[in-house]
C-alpha cells in the first residue's frame, strides 16, 4: 500500500479547491500552488503535478465508464425497475474481468486477489438488491391492483343496488370480473 502523499494529507476542503481550481477554471500547476500559497498551505510543484496527473487519470476513467454504462442502458432496453441493476452487474462483470485480464498484460494471474473478493461480493450484494427491488415493485403493484378492485366492486355495488341487481348475481359478477369474493 502506497503511502498517503503530502495533498492526500490536506483537508478535503483544501483537495476539493484543488480539484475545482483544475477541473472547473482549468488552472495551472503553478497557479494552483500560488493560490494554495496565499492559504497558508505549502506543498511542493511536483506533488501537485502527481495531483492534478492522479485526478486527470481518475476523470479519464470516469468518463468512460460513462460512456460505457449509457451504451449498455441502451442495449438493455426500458424497465425502469431493472435497469440500474441490470447495469450495476454488467460494470460488475466487467470490473472483475478488466482484474482478470491484468495477469494477460503481465502482472499477477488474477491482479489484486483482495480486489476480486470485494467486487465479487459487490456483486452478490447488487444482485439480493436487485431481487430485493424487484420483490418490493411486485409487492407495491399487489397492494395498488387490490385496492383498485375492492374501489371497483365497492363501485359496481351502489350501481347494482340503485339498478335492483340480485345480490347472487352481483356476487358472480364481483367473483368473474374482480376476483373479489363476497
Amino acid at each position: 500500500m502506497r503511502r498517503p502523499s503530502s495533498i492526500d494529507k490536506l483537508p478535503a476542503a483544501i483537495r476539493d479547491a484543488i480539484g475545482k481550481l483544475r477541473e472547473d477554471q482549468g488552472a495551472t500547476i503553478d497557479e494552483i500552488v500560488a493560490h494554495l500559497a496565499t492559504l497558508d498551505v505549502t506543498v511542493s510543484r511536483s506533488a501537485v503535478g502527481r495531483h492534478v496527473e492522479k485526478l486527470a487519470q481518475v476523470g479519464e476513467r470516469m468518463r468512460q465508464s460513462r460512456a460505457v454504462a449509457e451504451g449498455l442502458v441502451r442495449q438493455l432496453g426500458d424497465a425502469p425497475e431493472s435497469k440500474a441493476a441490470r447495469l450495476n452487474i454488467e460494470l460488475a462483470h466487467t470490473a472483475i474481468f478488466d482484474l482478470m485480464t491484468k495477469g494477460i498484460e503481465g502482472g499477477d494471474a488474477i491482479g489484486d486477489p483482495q480486489k476480486a473478493m470485494f467486487l465479487t461480493r459487490a456483486l452478490e450484494s447488487l444482485s439480493k438488491a436487485t431481487l430485493n427491488d424487484v420483490a418490493a415493485v411486485e409487492a407495491i403493484e399487489k397492494r395498488a391492483e387490490e385496492r383498485a378492485k375492492k374501489a371497483a366492486a365497492a363501485a359496481v355495488d351502489v350501481v347494482a343496488k340503485a339498478r335492483g341487481i340480485q345480490a347472487d348475481t352481483l356476487a358472480a359478477i364481483k367473483a368473474g370480473i374482480f376476483g373479489v369474493k363476497a
